[in-house]
């Protein structure tokens, strides 16, 4: 006879049954840990529930406060920034800790040394402090392009000037003679009233090299030439000297005057000449032109010879 549906049932529910018996008694170790931490849970909330209840009714306002501080538009955005940026905050946060060890360590040395050296650093402060080093400063400042450019020339000089100093001994003695030599006759008065001077007039030497430039490229002239050309301006230059003699001036003027005036009219024949000839100005100014002349034909018969 075959088996009824409601004894198939039964049997399987008891091997159900004793296979959730066979798994509960496998587990029976975890279940009754787990049972037991339950229990402990259950008591620890029940302790803590009447706490937590009061702790919400009294923080319900800060709660709320912090609740609308946490969904502000700029939280949100700072949040998102410190997710996005978590390792450079994280790197940020390990160098602060580095720098923290590092000022400890530096801290007692600093102060040591400020108080070792408070006295070079008042001084120190007062010289910065001094209105002359502000406008060095401000110079500087403003001529930045300009003093780096000095810096590299002096740069340059200075291995230039390595590479050419003396090696021996001996030379270097006459050198340094020659630089003292040098520097007495900077420190001269006249030198530096002379340097002062082309400062002050480097425009005008400017104007003056360029105008000897243009005269040398009109009339094709060199060197020599205008040495030459020196010379004879020099010459030319002597003699206005001597014709602006106050005497010779004084001669001329007073020859000139005879012509100039108006109330002389003075004639002489050939008798009143002869008569004249014995005065002993007429003499005097014979004799200088005759002078004159002959001087004026030696030089001329001299320049010829050459």
């Amino acid at each position: 006879m075959s088996e009824t549906p409601s004894n198939a049932d039964a049997l399987a529910a008891d091997t159900d049954m004793e296979e959730l018996a066979d798994r509960v008694d496998a587990q029976a170790d975890d279940l009754i840990a787990l049972l037991d931490l339950l229990t402990v849970v259950r008591g620890l909330s029940e302790d803590l529930v009447p706490e937590l209840r009061a702790a919400v009714a009294e923080n319900r306002e800060p709660l709320a406060g912090l609740r609308t501080s946490l969904e502000n538009g700029e939280t949100m955005r700072l949040v998102e920034q410190v997710g996005d940026n978590a390792d450079a905050l994280a790197d940020l946060l390990d160098l602060v800790v580095v720098a923290q060890d590092l000022s400890a360590e530096l801290v007692p040395e600093l102060r040591t040394v400020a108080t070792e050296n408070r006295g070079e650093i008042a001084r120190l402060r007062v010289a910065f402090e001094r209105e002359e080093t502000l406008v060095l400063l401000r110079r500087i400042g403003d001529d930045t392009d300009m003093f780096l450019d000095l810096l590299s020339t002096l740069e340059v000089a200075s291995d230039a000037l390595a590479d050419v100093a003396p090696e021996d001994e001996a030379a270097a003695e006459a050198a340094r003679e020659d630089v003292r030599r040098l520097a007495s006759a900077f420190d001269r008065a006249e030198s530096v009233e002379a340097l002062v001077a082309l400062g002050e007039n480097m425009d005008t030497v400017r104007g003056l090299l360029a105008l000897v430039e243009g005269f040398g490229d009109a009339a094709d002239r060199s060197t020599e030439e205008y040495y030459r050309l020196g010379t004879q301006l020099g010459q030319a230059a002597d003699v206005a000297e001597r014709a602006t003699d106050p005497r010779v001036v004084e001669t001329l003027d007073a020859g000139a005057s005879a012509f100039t005036d108006e109330t002389v009219d003075r004639r002489v024949g050939l008798f009143g000449l002869f008569s004249a000839l014995r005065d002993d100005d007429v003499q005097r100014t014979l004799g200088t032109v005759v002078e004159a002349a002959e001087r004026a034909g030696r030089t001329q018969t001299s320049g010829q010879s050459r």
